[in-house]
């Protein structure tokens, strides 16, 4: 599921750039055109990035509280739709 990049990015408290540079690495499936993450166009998947977090914390590179936060608001997203 598509969601607007701004949008997401500061509830999962990751900012806008960092967050697009992980699309440009090809971490996180998305798109960001002009390469502005606060493009209305910018998208992030919801589920591709749910899993990028659960690597990150699977890693160790990710405080608990900070994934319970970020994988919380991810699912919100998903189940409105």
């Amino acid at each position: 599921m598509k969601i607007a990049l701004h949008q997401i990015a500061y509830q999962i408290g990751i900012h806008p750039t960092e967050l697009a540079k992980l699309v440009y690495d090809g971490e996180i499936t998305g798109e960001v055109p002009d390469r502005n993450p606060q493009s209305k166009d910018a998208w992030v998947d919801l589920h591709s990035l749910r899993n990028f977090i659960q690597w990150r914390y699977d890693q160790g590179r990710m405080e608990e509280l900070v994934y319970g936060k970020s994988i919380r608001h991810i699912d919100k997203w998903l189940s409105r739709k």
